[in-house]
């Protein structure tokens, strides 16, 4: 068994449009806490893939996410036309 996680209490100052979106949360300690564990991953997720030698840049990164809509609207076509 891991030993509990430890925590910190901080006093941040956000903008206006930010603190909106966290007055809908019903725990805004754990969304702010999931956001910046995505977020780290997502920087060491680029960094390692820099280091092997990839170059990361806006219009591939628009082209994979096009190409990931495209699949999840293939998949949603497919499963609507199984229950069918």
């Amino acid at each position: 068994m891991t030993a509990p996680e430890r925590s910190r209490r901080l006093s941040i100052t956000l903008p206006e449009d930010v603190a909106r979106v966290l007055d809908d949360q019903p725990n805004a300690s754990a969304y702010i806490a999931e956001s910046l564990r995505l977020r780290t991953r997502r920087e060491s997720a680029v960094r390692a893939a820099t280091e092997a030698g990839y170059e990361i840049t806006a219009q591939g990164v628009d082209r994979m996410r096009a190409r990931l809509d495209a699949a999840d609207t293939r998949r949603r076509e497919r499963r609507q036309d199984s229950a069918a």
